[in-house]
């Protein structure tokens, strides 16, 4: 203790504490309030960062949850729009089958129908040959004057060479 005694002089103790205190409040004055000011600015400025930062999330969010609805969306007409193109395939497809059919059925009935008219003109013809045959037969058989069994046996000759030369 003797050594602060010996080198402290309460005059310039007194002084140094005078020229703190005046520095002090001339600090406090002059540089405290600035500063304060612009910590409170800078505290601001963060605290508004902040928010719009939150605001630009929640904007985000709701973009995204728009573009993801809409996405959705997009995705029900690419789909409804496929099952409707499809079903559309399906419709033409079976009126394609059934003109077909159709066209089939007009086809096979005229066929049959100028099947039916040969068949009709074949039985025609055939007819008028079977006349010409029996009128032939029978011409035969009057000139030859035959009996009976020789008139089978003239018949079924004639007949043999009337299907060779058919």
């Amino acid at each position: 203790m003797d050594f602060f005694k010996q080198n402290i002089i309460p005059a310039e103790v007194f002084v140094q504490l005078v020229a703190f205190l005046i520095v002090f409040f001339t600090l406090k004055k002059l540089a405290w309030g600035p500063l304060q000011k612009s910590l409170a600015d800078r505290r601001e400025h963060i605290r508004k960062s902040i928010e719009d930062a939150e605001l630009a999330k929640r904007n985000m969010e709701k973009l995204k949850a728009e573009y993801e609805a809409h996405l959705k969306q997009i995705e029900e007409q690419t789909r409804t729009k496929m099952a409707e193109t499809i079903e559309a395939g399906r419709v033409i497809a079976k009126e394609i089958q059934d003109k077909a059919r159709e066209e089939a059925q007009r086809t096979f009935d005229k066929t049959k129908a100028a099947l039916d008219l040969e068949v009709s003109k074949a039985r025609v013809v055939l007819r008028q040959q079977i006349a010409d045959i029996s009128i032939h037969v029978a011409e035969k058989i009057l000139r030859e004057n035959l009996s009976d069994g020789r008139q089978r046996d003239k018949a079924a000759q004639l007949v043999d060479e009337l299907e060779k030369a058919l």
